[in-house]
């Protein structure tokens, strides 16, 4: 999965201060709207206290991902990381 460092720091954020373990994207693919992130806990329930401001990003983040579908965040560090390497 390529990630770039933006949202690599996005994911790394969230679940290091908000222990998120799953993320949906919607919006992703979108030419005007901003990409919408929601952050899950380990059992797939919102993250409380996700302020709204954090779940718009820059338009065009997380393009490689599909829209609605449930990522476990560690995997998708794990892969960065291979990346790198």
């Amino acid at each position: 999965m390529n990630l770039s460092q933006w949202e690599k720091s996005l994911l790394e954020y969230y679940l290091n201060n908000h222990n998120a373990k799953w993320m949906r994207v919607y919006n992703n693919k979108h030419p005007i709207l901003e990409t919408r992130v929601v952050f899950y806990t380990i059992f797939k329930r919102k993250i409380k206290k996700q302020p709204y401001c954090g779940e718009l990003t820059y338009t065009g983040m997380f393009k490689k991902l599909v829209e609605g579908d449930w990522y476990f965040i560690p995997n998708l560090l794990d892969s960065y990381k291979e990346e790198q390497h």
